[in-house]
């Protein structure tokens, strides 16, 4: 990750770039004595000190540091080349990507990170999908969750839809439906932060 520091009035500023295949930025300064990262949804506040360059690179190192305007998925799957497949599809329609298979990652990658959408399996090897719906949105209640299947009945649709999802997705139907979901969760999302 590529670091370049520079001055303007007399503060010290770090233009940090986002992982080599985004071309988004992230602006960090330290001002004062206190290191400021304008991140995500407001800033976080580190003391800085005489160290503060190191402090900087230490901070980015550890966290993925991504503009607002990102669109960034999480998918979680436990089949393999499902998620090979979709994190191909959806690079190629300009989307972020992180991938899991387990809900334990599901957990680990929203609590640390960012995420606009979650396309999650019913099928989880801890539980099913539509069971951790609920500790998903106390983690971040703005996050649309799509959820998926491979096999649909009555009887499973109606506990997904019992559920605060954004969609309900059965894989047979093919990507160009899924594509159209995520475009829809990405405009109501736009519109419910307006």
């Amino acid at each position: 990750m590529a670091v370049a520091s520079g001055n303007n009035t007399g503060e010290k500023f770090l233009r940090v770039s986002a992982p080599d295949d985004l071309i988004t930025y992230s602006w960090l300064s330290c001002i004062n004595n206190i290191f400021i990262i304008n991140w995500l949804e407001g800033n976080r506040f580190f003391p800085a000190g005489p160290t503060w360059h190191n402090n900087c690179r230490n901070f980015i190192e550890g966290h993925s540091m991504v503009a607002v305007s990102e669109k960034r998925i999480l998918v979680i799957d436990s089949n393999a080349k499902v998620r090979r497949d979709l994190e191909t599809f959806l690079k190629n329609e300009n989307y972020y990507i992180e991938t899991g298979r387990r809900l334990t990652e599901a957990i680990k990658k929203i609590s640390q990170g960012y995420f606009d959408c979650l396309i999650l399996d019913v099928d989880l090897p801890e539980m099913k999908g539509y069971e951790a719906v609920s500790v998903l949105k106390n983690l971040d209640p703005k996050i649309k969750i799509i959820m998926t299947t491979g096999k649909n009945t009555k009887r499973l649709e109606a506990k997904v839809r019992a559920q605060d999802i954004f969609f309900y997705f059965i894989k047979s139907f093919g990507k160009d439906e899924l594509k159209l979901a995520i475009e829809n969760a990405f405009k109501e999302k736009r519109r419910t932060n307006a």
